[in-house]
């Protein structure tokens, strides 16, 4: 505005005595306030055209805030999808993030966050245009930061637009926003497997859920498998008819079984079968009834909801909590985010439930409408068996040993994990060699089921009564004391446990008549 260069050319032409008092003084102002004057009459020239823009063409702007209340907003996740398309067809803003998830292989982009701009002191210029039929709109991400920690409290986007195009952005822009991201859900977006952050009542955090495993893949029963594809594929499908008959759009399943039985790769499959993300929600952060119903609310249309080993929470009938339990939730209030009230918030959620023992659990969380599916994974069958040796050994065909391999795994109890973790171990090896070793697993298997029965039998003709799991105690403490400490240490490893029977039968009684005698002088 004022060229400082212009000035001191100037000056330079005058002699002192030429320059009046205040000559001088009007020279020096410019020179010290050009820098300032320069700056402060750009604000000002933005300033007027800004409110020449509002005048002639005033703006309306539209929040979307990342939740409404309890709930997800379900037009932020659809802003979410549909804006990080923007960033592949539109200009980019002046700062922007980049990244690939693992195995990815397309590029996402999306905006820079508020501790960004914070952290350089620099003002933000990151808004994204998109056009719709001629309108001209601008979306800006925003977050609200707490002054005292800096954690994000909430997020938002603003989209501004033409007030002359209001009615035409309301009526036409957001549902075709809606359907366009409802599109590329369900075309390009893989699954994600979300978890809470910090104490488990933080910020969902999440990554793409890509697990390799499919029904097809699985290792199950084929007649329950059939069943269980059925009954996802008529659910989805169902959302009409779920409204018809006035219910929720959900559906509970309740999958139990021994450990290593494939719960939670049966888990996997669904969520690839549906194209669901999956809330993996850990029970023993859940501090209150208002914890899971905000949990709940926050997790979106199209979801798996899981909690594994529901058995562990203990909880009790009439709301009243076990001193044992690792959760701090009721029966009610569990009961109440499955099939009450709050179960209504939401479209198209199926909440599993995974233990190891069913027996375990309140006869209430059984009824209809609240776990609708009961899901047995059991030991491993012969077709399971056929199905791993398909799929790591790539045997098509009958084989030899099927029919013997049949004979031992109906009478062992193996799970689909143990032979998945012998045929690993012998990969590189032929196939008659690797079956035949199954064979010999098995077979040592079935030889300490039938050791386990005889002492059973001993002890139960002997009128001992004496729990497995303490017997188990009593033979490794027992070991531990008579055995040196390299025997010690080969103990542990190998988990040998092979006591003589009938001398521990014998050393029972003889106990059993010392604590009787010792019982009895006291």
């Amino acid at each position: 505005m004022f060229p400082l260069l212009e000035v001191l050319k100037s000056l330079a032409q005058l002699s002192l005595a030429q320059l009046s008092l205040a000559q001088l003084f009007t020279a020096t102002v410019i020179i010290v306030l050009s820098p300032i004057l320069t700056d402060r009459i750009a604000a000002v020239r933005s300033i007027l055209f800004s409110n020449y823009q509002d005048y002639f063409f005033p703006q309306l702007t539209m929040i979307i805030e990342e939740s409404d209340g309890f709930s997800q907003n379900q037009l932020y996740a659809a802003a979410r999808t549909y804006v990080g398309v923007l960033f592949s067809v539109s200009r980019k803003p002046r700062h922007f993030k980049c990244r690939r998830a693992i195995k990815g292989e397309k590029l996402v982009f999306d905006f820079v966050g508020e501790d960004f701009y914070q952290k350089k002191d620099i003002a933000r210029e990151d808004s994204i245009i998109a056009n719709f039929e001629g309108i001209k709109l601008e979306w800006k991400s925003r977050a609200k930061i707490n002054e005292h920690n800096g954690e994000t409290v909430s997020k938002y986007f603003e989209l501004s637009f033409d007030k002359r195009h209001e009615k035409k952005v309301l009526e036409y822009y957001i549902p075709h926003l809606l359907a366009r991201a409802e599109e590329i859900r369900k075309e390009e977006r893989v699954p994600r497997l979300y978890s809470r952050g910090g104490s488990g009542l933080g910020e969902w955090l999440s990554i793409n859920f890509e697990h390799p495993t499919t029904f097809e893949k699985l290792a199950m029963d084929p007649t329950l498998k059939r069943m269980l594809k059925d009954d996802l594929d008529r659910f989805v499908k169902r959302k009409d008819w779920y409204k018809k008959v006035g219910r929720a759009w959900k559906r509970g399943y309740l999958i139990y079984g021994p450990p290593g039985t494939g719960k939670s790769t049966l888990i996997a499959a669904m969520a690839n079968f549906l194209k669901f993300d999956i809330y993996d929600v850990d029970i023993s952060s859940i501090n209150s009834d208002l914890d899971l119903r905000k949990i709940l609310l926050s997790t979106s249309n199209g979801s798996i909801m899981v909690m594994e080993d529901i058995d562990c929470a203990r909880l009790e009938k009439g709301g009243q909590q076990n001193k044992a339990s690792s959760a701090k939730f009721t029966l009610s209030g569990l009961l109440n985010v499955i099939d009450g009230l709050w179960s209504n918030c939401g479209d198209e959620r199926i909440i599993v439930f995974t233990t190891n023992h069913k027996d375990k659990l309140d006869p209430a969380l059984f009824r209809r409408g609240r776990m609708d599916v009961h899901v047995h994974m059991s030991y491993c069958t012969i077709d399971g068996f056929k199905l791993l040796a398909t799929n790591y050994l790539k045997i098509e065909d009958d084989h030899q040993l099927y029919r013997q391999i049949e004979v031992l795994l109906a009478n062992v109890e193996v799970t689909p994990a143990e032979i998945a973790e012998e045929l690993l171990n012998s990969s590189g090896s032929s196939d008659d060699v690797v079956l035949a070793r199954l064979v010999e697993f098995f077979e040592q298997k079935l030889h300490v089921k039938a050791k386990a029965a005889e002492l059973k039998e001993r002890l139960k003709s002997a009128d001992i009564d004496v729990d497995a799991e303490g017997l188990v105690k009593f033979l490794k403490q027992k070991k531990l004391e008579n055995a040196k400490e390299k025997e010690v240490e080969q103990l542990l490893n190998s988990g040998d446990t092979d006591i003589d029977a009938e001398g521990f039968v014998k050393f029972i009684k003889q106990k059993k008549i010392e604590d009787a005698k010792a019982a009895e002088a006291k």
